[in-house]
């Protein structure tokens, strides 16, 4: 059993919403410019989140007990579906009890899962600032490829920044399955062997 539900955004989530979302430390490696967010600026947002999901669907991250202790949010993106490709949005993990990695695998788990499987995709994407330590290394370890690297593509800390972009087809995201090559042990073993690479 996972340790981990998603579920559609309700409104009382906005109070923790948009305390991650002013958490500077939190948003540091996040690929949008940090913004100061008033709450009713926020509820807007949400409920804009709540009502439009045709072309991106927004999920809140949700502890897997009698709780359902909401810990986190992601989202899918331009969803595309003639080409069939979807851009995954970012797992931001708020509550600092639930960092340890485990969950963002788990819920990169079921995000493939529904782009697969239920949203008919054909490919995921993926994008993460060179800098970032723990979504390079776990798009790899989820057997996402390079696809190239967008130079100084974004404007953070007084620096511009690479990003490097990774995609995973829906053929490999089968054959890797079968394989039973995403078991969150097998998983963390690459992530860990991995994250050396990256200065971890």
């Amino acid at each position: 059993m996972r340790s981990i539900i998603v579920r559609a955004f309700n409104p009382e989530d906005v109070y923790l919403i948009n305390k991650w979302r002013n958490d500077q430390d939190l948003q540091k490696y996040t690929g949008g410019i940090f913004r100061k967010v008033s709450l009713e600026m926020e509820k807007e947002w949400l409920k804009q989140k709540m009502l439009n999901n045709y072309h991106e669907i927004y999920w809140a991250i949700c502890v897997n007990d009698e709780s359902q202790k909401l810990i986190g949010y992601t989202s899918f993106n331009n969803i595309n579906y003639v080409n069939r490709v979807v851009e995954g949005g970012g797992i931001v993990i708020g509550d600092k009890d639930y960092r340890d990695g485990y969950c963002m695998f788990e819920a990169m788990l079921v995000k493939l899962d529904y782009a697969f499987n239920e949203l008919n995709m054909n490919k995921y994407c993926g994008a993460a600032l060179t800098s970032h330590r723990i979504s390079n290394p776990m798009m790899e370890a989820l057997n996402f490829k390079k696809e190239g690297v967008l130079r100084q593509h974004i404007y953070k800390h007084g620096t511009y920044h690479d990003v490097i972009r990774y995609a995973i087809l829906r053929d490999e995201y089968y054959e890797y399955l079968a394989g039973n090559d995403y078991s969150i042990p097998v998983i963390i073993k690459r992530f860990v062997k991995l994250s050396k690479s990256y200065g971890r």
